[in-house]
């Protein structure tokens, strides 16, 4: 049984995080007329919600290692790590259903520093796999979903942190099996496959191939994107081909384009420069954009390119 003293201050640290969030967003949201004209008013404010929730993580994270009166004087991140694995697992999964703001950090490196590694980690690939991954698999109807996988990734979190990479076939396979992918499932996924940047690319570029047929939808355009931010710390011709491959077989190409720039092989601009030119009647003004600022970012010359839609140089100006 959690003792009252730490729901009281699980409570009140979910509290001010949600405050420090809600703070951030507002002041984010007051950039909006700074947005950069190459860029979309959606992609841009997707930016300026991910620097929030970024700066709420780090304020989070200070808060925990504050002393608190109510544990003694302790912070969050000492009083934790005293505990045995039964109350740490419990603290886990009701932070998972009952904080907004998910399982603290504290609580999972705690876990991650444990002792006992296979009764921690058998614990955290229990809660992987038999967790709920969409919402018709819950068995409570009266749970929220996006609160009950917080137990999938704060279990996640352990593995990565315990350096644990045994489900990244189990992982990637449920997430394969999405049609659409909720972002904060995605975003939890991205946080574990990352985390293994020697073990992950075959992984991803396997399940790429297997699907470069169908147009790589969904799922695979998150796959694209875990491969570009693991690709950027560790650049090979694996991954630039699985990028090249990908912009092929993509129905919506402007991830793909937005991973060449990201990567930053200047090898994308010929093929970039080329689609443009070979599809000057039916290239969307986004994808032609987000194409030109790929090629500029990756140091090409724009002036062969032709602009089917003759404003892009002056949007520019």
């Amino acid at each position: 049984m959690i003792e009252q003293k730490v729901i009281d201050v699980l409570k009140r640290y979910d509290e001010i995080a949600g405050l420090i969030l809600e703070q951030k967003v507002d002041e984010f949201a007051d950039k909006m007329d700074e947005k950069p004209p190459e860029d979309d008013d959606v992609t841009y404010e997707q930016y300026l919600q991910r620097v929030a929730m970024q700066e709420t993580e780090e304020q989070s994270i200070l808060m925990e290692a504050e002393p608190q009166e109510a544990l003694g004087g302790e912070s969050m991140n000492e009083y934790f790590e005293k505990l045995s694995f039964g109350e740490l697992t419990e603290i886990l999964e009701y932070c998972a259903t009952e904080l907004d703001r998910g399982v603290p950090n504290s609580v999972v490196q705690a876990l991650v520093k444990y002792d006992d590694a296979k009764t921690v980690e058998d614990y955290a690939r229990r809660m992987v796999r038999d967790s709920a991954w969409r919402e018709e698999e819950l068995q409570d109807e009266d749970k929220l979903f996006e609160m009950d996988f917080q137990k999938v990734k704060a279990s996640l979190k352990i593995l990565s942190g315990r350096r644990d990479a045994s489900l990244l076939d189990d992982v990637l396979d449920r997430f394969m099996s999405y049609d659409r992918t909720h972002s904060f499932v995605a975003d939890s996924i991205a946080e574990y496959i990352e985390s293994f940047p020697d073990e992950a690319p075959a992984k991803l570029i396997s399940r790429l191939e297997e699907h470069k047929e169908d147009g790589m939808e969904g799922p695979c355009e998150d796959l694209v994107v875990m491969l570009t931010n693991i690709g950027k710390e560790k650049k090979s011709e694996e991954i630039y081909n699985a990028l090249r491959m990908s912009f092929r077989g993509m129905k919506n190409k402007i991830y793909a384009v937005i991973c060449f720039a990201d990567y930053g092989d200047a090898r994308a601009v010929p093929l970039l420069k080329n689609y443009i030119n070979r599809h000057q009647k039916d290239i969307s003004r986004e994808l032609f954009y987000e194409m030109m600022s790929a090629i500029q970012n990756l140091g090409g010359d724009i002036e062969d390119v032709s602009d089917p839609f003759g404003d892009f140089q002056k949007k520019q100006q």
